[in-house]
């Protein structure tokens, strides 16, 4: 009895001590400053999804899409946010880097006005004036929003102004409308006192694909089932926070303190209805319509001046959103 009652301890003792499972460390670099419809990720950390799958995760704020671009494809970050145009141009300039799931199919740009403005149509523009900071990529795509909306892109006054100044602008009517986006502006400035009307690019026959997940090259040829395991969390993340978003704004505020929880909330509905796109609704989440990657390509040849012969699908893959699962 003696003996097996050592040895009864010993093998607890062993099996307590034997180590978890090591998790694979990974850094995940967000398009912004963290706000509502980047509380998915957060969710996900809090609720253990990416454990369950193997990874340790840390999640860093950003600076922009294109320089979270830059960062990936330098190995700075393992994964990294960024929209589909900074992705087609990053990789046309030598990024090695691909889109490996989803996570807004439709563009956020949109071409707002003032609801005192009388603007009800696109057409209303004609005679209007428009107040836009200098690059932003809506305001390069603008006249092909006014080209498939029969405007005539010569009676629309733009007003060029730094950063938050396009806000002040409409705001002080010194402009009727202003280059926006739906997860932003259009949300900012009607909590400011000043209600608009949206005229969304991608309702209005110009889409581009919105938010994406890169990896490098790299990390898919050697080490394709990490992308698989963190595409599976992300997914699970996301799906957790549309059914549940106030637990996702309430991760969101556990790591931004300051997080105000109304616009949180808005933010995340806003991101959450720019999930599908026309041509990616039937598809699981995560996955991308080939048609969205080709107008983004096409529009951008047009329009922004992108040189490249690479195909559409030389951008992304849906290899592992595929076997994601749910």
């Amino acid at each position: 009895m003696k003996r097996s009652t050592i040895l009864g301890l010993l093998a607890a003792t062993l099996l307590t001590a034997a180590p978890a499972a090591a998790q694979d460390k990974v850094t995940f670099r967000l398009n912004w400053i963290a706000y509502g419809f980047h509380t998915p990720f957060y969710l996900g950390v809090e609720r253990g999804y990416y454990k369950d799958e193997g990874i340790d995760l840390t999640i860093g704020e950003g600076q922009g899409s294109v320089r979270a671009v830059q960062t990936v494809g330098a190995k700075g970050d393992t994964f990294g946010l960024a929209d589909g145009g900074s992705v087609v141009a990053g990789v046309t300039k030598g990024a090695p880097v691909r889109a490996v799931m989803a996570v807004t199919n439709s563009s956020p740009y949109a071409l707002s006005a003032r609801a005192d403005s009388g603007i009800k149509t696109l057409k209303d523009f004609e005679g209007k004036t428009v107040a836009s900071a200098p690059g932003e990529a809506g305001l390069q795509l603008l006249p092909a929003l006014f080209a498939r909306n029969g405007v005539d892109a010569a009676k629309v006054k733009v007003l060029r102004v730094e950063g938050a100044g396009k806000m002040v602008a409409v705001a002080e009517k010194k402009a009727e409308g202003l280059m926006a986006g739906l997860d932003n502006q259009s949300i900012t400035l009607p909590r400011q006192g000043v209600p608009l009307v949206d005229f969304g690019y991608a309702a209005n026959g110009v889409n581009t694909v919105g938010l994406t997940i890169v990896a490098n090259e790299e990390t898919l040829k050697a080490n394709p089932d990490l992308v698989r395991r963190f595409v599976k969390a992300t997914v699970r993340s996301f799906q957790a926070a549309v059914k549940e978003p106030e637990a996702s704004i309430k991760a969101g505020q556990k790591v931004k303190a300051d997080m105000e929880a109304d616009l949180a909330m808005a933010q995340l509905k806003a991101g959450i209805g720019l999930m599908t796109s026309e041509a990616s609704k039937s598809l699981p989440m995560g996955q991308f319509a080939l048609k969205d990657w080709q107008d983004t390509v096409d529009l951008m040849k047009q329009y922004q001046d992108l040189q490249t012969d690479k195909a559409a699908d030389a951008f992304f893959t849906n290899e592992f959103a595929a076997k994601s699962g749910s």
